[in-house]
Parts: structure tokens; sequence; C-alpha cells
């Protein structure tokens, strides 16, 4: 299989829009933001206002009709300053793509725009692994005659607290349901760890369900196809993870060169030492490499490609690991500063290893690619 891509002229532009929106709005409260540790509503108000939230809605429904690779280029510019602002652009184009695919009208007509607005925050819950086997799934569910009653553990809702509408799945026997539950629902217990910072804060709330009736209208598409929506939630969220660790990697990188350019020790910019120069090299290789994986697993989810879960998978793992390292390496560049909170690389490093737990950790992520190498596909 071959999949070629190439930015487009439009896609450049919209690009440069991207910094310059960030250079001018997001990047002014980017250490306000990663201290509070209430949900970034601030944040929130900027990418509505300039309409990125809701990407990948169809422009009747009210969205802008782009692409997967429009808004990994978006959250890639826009993590580099600030990955909590990212996971919030992330999430809600998340909710947005799903109402717009498996959304009854009703749904559709009660929170799509609301989304889109920024005026109602979105909440999902997966697996812990991405196996995409049932047996991954805890939440259990079964049918009455007016409704479904919802049961089961822990499960980890990224922006719990605050979501006015979350996606859960559960299963029911041999088959699964998505679910959405409205903020309030009883039975619907959600506790947020305390003690977190930045971007972790959205993705620590608990959730416990016990006995949480919904009414038959809050099944997402049909019922029973809750592990197929699974399937494409799970391989979006994953491409996004992918492209926030990418900004991450390269603001970690951008920022390095520019400390070794302005450093001095015995006399000379730090840069002209050949150590330093190696290091940045190795960080500057393995951020194009991911780019590369990156844009290539958002061309295949435009392009609908069979094996888009593998390319996905593949990206998040590999991103999401070079984040990490090149973090790691930039602290090592700043020396006693890159490890200070005053100075921007520890909230890199920090940030850059959320994302190789989130959206399925890397380890389960490493399994699921092996199995589809070996053709056992993801069941």
């Amino acid at each position: 299989m071959e999949v070629t891509y190439q930015l487009t002229k439009k896609q450049d532009f919209f690009q440069k829009n991207i910094n310059s929106f960030v250079k001018q709005r997001i990047s002014p409260r980017v250490v306000e933001t990663d201290r509070e540790e209430e949900f970034p509503r601030e944040a929130m108000d900027q990418l509505a206002g300039s309409r990125l939230l809701g990407l990948l809605v169809p422009r009747e429904e009210g969205g802008e009709g782009a692409g997967f690779l429009d808004l990994c280029l978006a959250l890639e510019g826009i993590a580099k300053a600030c990955p909590t602002s990212a996971l919030v652009c992330s999430v809600q184009n998340l909710g947005g793509r799903l109402l717009s695919r498996q959304g009854k009208p009703a749904q559709k007509d009660r929170y799509l725009s609301d989304l889109m607005a920024g005026e109602a925050v979105f909440g999902y819950a997966l697996p812990e692994v991405v196996s995409l086997s049932l047996t991954d799934v805890v939440l259990s569910v079964s049918k009455e005659r007016d409704g479904f009653v919802l049961k089961g553990a822990e499960s980890c809702v990224v922006n719990g607290d605050v979501a006015e509408v979350i996606c859960l799945f559960a299963k029911d026997g041999q088959s699964a349901h998505g679910l959405l539950v409205e903020k309030g629902t009883r039975g619907l217990k959600v506790t947020r760890q305390e003690g977190t910072r930045g971007a972790e804060a959205r993705t620590t709330c608990r959730a416990v369900l016990e006995n949480c009736r919904l009414p038959a209208d809050n099944l997402m598409g049909e019922e029973g196809a809750g592990q197929e929506i699974m399937v494409d939630l799970i391989t979006e969220a994953s491409c996004f993870t992918a492209a926030r660790a990418l900004g991450i990697a390269q603001g970690a990188l951008d920022y390095a060169i520019q400390y070794a350019k302005q450093r001095e020790q015995f006399g000379r910019q730090i840069g002209k030492f050949q150590a330093i120069q190696v290091i940045l090299a190795d960080m500057g290789a393995r951020v194009e490499a991911a780019r590369q994986l990156v844009y290539k697993a958002a061309s295949v989810l435009d392009q609908g490609i069979k094996e888009r879960y593998r390319f996905s998978s593949t990206a998040k793992y590999f991103a999401s690991r070079m984040a990490m390292e090149v973090t790691a390496d930039a602290v090592q560049v700043g020396g006693g500063y890159g490890y200070a909170k005053d100075y921007p690389l520890e909230k890199m490093m920090r940030n850059a290893q959320l994302n190789q737990i989130v959206d399925g950790s890397n380890h389960s992520h490493q399994l699921a690619i092996a199995k589809s190498l070996l053709g056992d596909g993801f069941r």
C-alpha cells in the first residue's frame, strides 16, 4: 500500500495562521494555563473564537469541513506553545466528529453547536488497553424497556469533572454500545485526582457508575455498534495524541536551539561545542521522522484506508516516545535551568510523558501494532 501526501498551499497558509494565532492569543497565557488546576476556559474561548473546535464537522452542520491532516497541523502548532490548549482542541474536535458521524438528530441539535462554540465540554472514556476486545470494556450495560442501566468498575474519563456530555462504551453480552451520559445523571459519580497540573489535570478524573439509568435516546449509532464506534474513536484520538506529541517535541527543539545560541560557557556559545551539536542534530532528526509518520497517519485517515488504525497506533507510539526523548535531551542542553519550573522545558517534558499514557498506553499500542503485522487484526 502506498500513501502519498503533500501540504497544499491552503494548508501552508493555514499553518502560518495557526502560528500567528498561537503567538498572539495562546503564548501570552501559557504559564497561567499550566499553573491553574481548573479547566482552561479562556483557552477554550480563544480556540472557539478562531473556529478551531469544529474542524472535522461538515460545513452543512456548521463546522469547517476540514480534514484530519488539517487538524493535526493545528494541534502541532498549538502544542509547541501550550500542550493544555492543544488537548482541549483535540478533545472538542473528537466530540464534534463523533456526534457528526454517530449522533442522532436530537443529539446533534442538543450538543454539536455548543461543542464547536466552546459552550459545552466533551468528555470520553476508553479502555486502558487498545486490543479492542470486548473484554477490555470495564463497564456493563443491561437493556430495559425504556432504556439502559449502566454499572461497572472505575473508568478514567477525560474532562470528566467539567464535561456536559460524556461518551462511554459498555458491553452487553457479546456486543457493546456507545452511550452518551449527561452531566448530573443520577448514578454517575466523578472525582478528580488532586495535585496534578496543566494538561494532566484533564485526564485524571475517575468515574464510577452504579445503576446509572439512561433513556434509549442516549444510544450512539445503532444498537450493538459500540465496538465499531470505539475503534474509530481510538484511531482518531491516537492520531491527535501523536500530533500533540510532535508539537511538544518541536517546541522543545526550538527552545534548545535558541538557548544554545544564547548561553555561553568558557567564553563561547554552547552551541559551538560539538557535544551540544550532536544532541541537537539527533533531536532534529527524530522530530522530522515523527512528523512524516504523523502526517502520513493523518493522510491515511483522510483517505479512509483500511489500515488506518495501525498507522494511527504507530504514529502515537513513535511520536510520544520521541517527544519524551527529545524533551529529556532539551533539558540536558538547558542544564540546571532545563529542570527548573520557571523555564518551559520542565513543562514540556511533563506533558510529553502524559502522551505516552493517554488514549491507550504505549505498551498496548505496541501489542496492537504487532497483532496487525502478524495478521491477527485487532480483536
